[in-house]
C-alpha cells in the first residue's frame, strides 16, 4: 500500500482538492483500490466522500485507550465505504483540533495509531486479487503540526505539498521542510515525494514564483491550473473527472496521477 500524506502548513493551497481527485482518478482511471484518511479538523474530504463521523472517526483512535489491545485493527473496524466507487474512508471530525503537540508531550495522544493501522492492513489481502486490501492510502492533513499530523507522517511512505505560488507560501516551505526532516528520525522511510504548484494561472508573478520554486532543488511536479470548476465540484460533491473532466484542472490532475503512476516523473 502506498502511503501519501498531502501537507501543507498553510492552507488555502488546494490540499482537500488534490486528495480528493487524486483518489477519483487512482479509483476510476487504474482501479485503484484506495483508503482516505481526513486528518484535518475541517472534515471537507469527509463531506465530500459522504463520511459519518458519528459512525467513526480517526480523532477517537489518536486518543488513547488503554484497554484496546490492537488499535489498528479498531480503526479499520471505522472505515466507511465513500459515495464513489473504488475509495473508502476514515473520517475527521471537529475534535480533532483539540489534539495539538501538547497532547502529544503530554501522552495523551497516541500518534502510533495510523502506523499500527497500516501495520494491521498490511497483514490483510483483497480476497478477490490477492493483493494489497489498498492499492493507495491518501491523507489529508491539517495546515498545522498537531497530533493529527503528526499521526500521518509516522504512517507515511511519501510527503506531497501543494503549494500555491505566492510569496507567504514559498517562505512557509523552509519550515514545512525542517518538520518533515525532523519526522524522519521517527521514520526514516518519509520521504518527499514532491511539490505540486496549485491554482496556477499566467503572469510574471506567478511564473517568476514558479521558477523560483523550481530552481530550489525540491522534486516539482507539472502545475494544477486554477479554474472555477474546483469550487463548483464541492457543491456538486462530485470529482473533476465527473463534473468537469475537460476543465483545466481536471485535466491538470489526470496527467499529474499518470506522472506519478509512471515513477514520480517531475517536470521542469
Amino acid at each position: 500500500m502506498r502511503t501519501i500524506a498531502v501537507v501543507n502548513l498553510k492552507g488555502g493551497v488546494a490540499k482537500t482538492a488534490t486528495v480528493i481527485n487524486m483518489a477519483a482518478v487512482l479509483a476510476k482511471d487504474y482501479k485503484q483500490s484506495v483508503l482516505v484518511i481526513d486528518a484535518d479538523s475541517q472534515c471537507n474530504t469527509t463531506e465530500f466522500f459522504g463520511g459519518d463521523p458519528e459512525a467513526g472517526s480517526l480523532a477517537h483512535h489518536l486518543r488513547k485507550w488503554p484497554t484496546l489491545t490492537d488499535p489498528g485493527e479498531a480503526l479499520r473496524s471505522d472505515i466507511q465505504i465513500s459515495n464513489f466507487d473504488g475509495v473508502e474512508l476514515i473520517c475527521g471530525d471537529e475534535s480533532l483540533m483539540d489534539l495539538d503537540l501538547s497532547s502529544v508531550k503530554g501522552g495523551d495522544a497516541n500518534v502510533g495509531v495510523l502506523r499500527e493501522l497500516r501495520d494491521y492492513l498490511d497483514e490483510l489481502y483483497d480476497p478477490d486479487g490477492g493483493g494489497d486490501l489498498y492499492d493507495y492510502c491518501l491523507i489529508d492533513c491539517p495546515p498545522a503540526f498537531n497530533a493529527a499530523s503528526a499521526a500521518a507522517l509516522l504512517m507515511a511512505d511519501e510527503v506531497l505539498i501543494p503549494i500555491k505560488l505566492d510569496a507567504f507560501a514559498l517562505r512557509g516551505m523552509t519550515n514545512l521542510i525542517r518538520q518533515i526532516d525532523n519526522m524522519r528520525k521517527i521514520n526514516p522511510a518519509l520521504k518527499l515525494l514532491g511539490c505540486l504548484p496549485t491554482m496556477w494561472y499566467k503572469s510574471p508573478r506567478t511564473e517568476e514564483a514558479e521558477r523560483i520554486l523550481r530552481e530550489s532543488g525540491l522534486p516539482i511536479f507539472g502545475h494544477i491550473r486554477r479554474t472555477d470548476k474546483v469550487d463548483d465540484m464541492t457543491f456538486v460533491q462530485e470529482p473533476l473527472l465527473v463534473s468537469s473532466p475537460r476543465s483545466a484542472a481536471g485535466v491538470d490532475y489526470r496527467k499529474f496521477v499518470r506522472d506519478l503512476l509512471r515513477g514520480g516523473k517531475k517536470h521542469g
